[in-house]
């Protein structure tokens, strides 16, 4: 119930974030015809430390644990004889959990992982060609661009909670979904000129994020409690 409540509370709050940012084109429609550089680079740099970021988390998840190490040993303890089954992944070597990993040379990996790095370095290559290319383009484009990714992020909920999975679509779906937030940014940042707009679209990014991530575990949960083995790893 508690894990319920919590998904519930981020899907609200991803629903308002959602809705300000949408009205933000409406009510700060920008008079500026040309982006200066500068802007242009401090929006991107933002937005690539922060892919940057994601990327290092995915790819070495437990590097941050050492800050968590001392607050969450007794915790550990505690759950250890829980643990029975290896992990690969990040996920329960278990069958209910074989359309979440992929295999890559032997080596097993997580597909939603992997699919938000790839949709990572994506999106740092798209910022790249958007500071150094991308001028004078038409606003109503952006608004279609913002639409579009609203739209492939309530796409993303969606596939994270189907009770059928197939790892490629999972991967795939991770890629749209780091990329949405690249177009909410750079529409959002040209239908206002404002950098404080740009850079709250990064901030939201991560709610949008989390939000994903949130599902994800409640449905780990659910295929764990409707699992008749006795292993339950979430």
């Amino acid at each position: 119930m508690k894990q319920t409540n919590t998904v519930l509370s981020y899907l609200i709050l991803s629903i308002i974030a959602s809705a300000l940012i949408l009205l933000l084109p409406i009510l700060e429609v920008s008079n500026i015809h040309t982006i200066n550089i500068n802007d242009k680079l401090f929006i991107g740099g933002a937005f690539i430390t922060s892919c940057l970021l994601g990327i290092s988390l995915t790819m070495y998840p437990g590097w941050y644990k050492r800050i968590t190490k001392q607050r969450n040993h007794s915790i550990n303890i505690h759950h250890s004889q829980k643990k029975a089954r290896k992990r690969q992944g990040h996920h329960p070597d278990c069958n209910q959990f074989q359309n979440h990993t992929i295999k890559i040379k032997n080596k097993t990996l997580c597909a939603g992982c992997f699919g938000l790095s790839i949709g990572s370095l994506v999106s740092i290559v798209l910022m790249t060609v958007y500071i150094s290319l991308a001028q004078n383009m038409p606003i109503t484009l952006f608004y279609i661009l913002l639409a579009l990714a609203f739209i492939i992020i309530g796409l993303v909920y969606v596939e994270v909670i189907f009770p059928k999975r197939h790892s490629t679509v999972h991967i795939v779906s991770n890629i749209s979904l780091v990329v949405s937030f690249f177009l909410i940014t750079i529409s959002i940042f040209e239908a206002t000129g404002s950098i404080i707009y740009g850079i709250t679209s990064v901030i939201l990014s991560f709610l949008w994020l989390d939000t994903r991530i949130q599902l994800s575990n409640w449905r780990h949960t659910v295929i764990c409690k409707n699992c008749s083995k006795i292993c339950k790893m979430y």
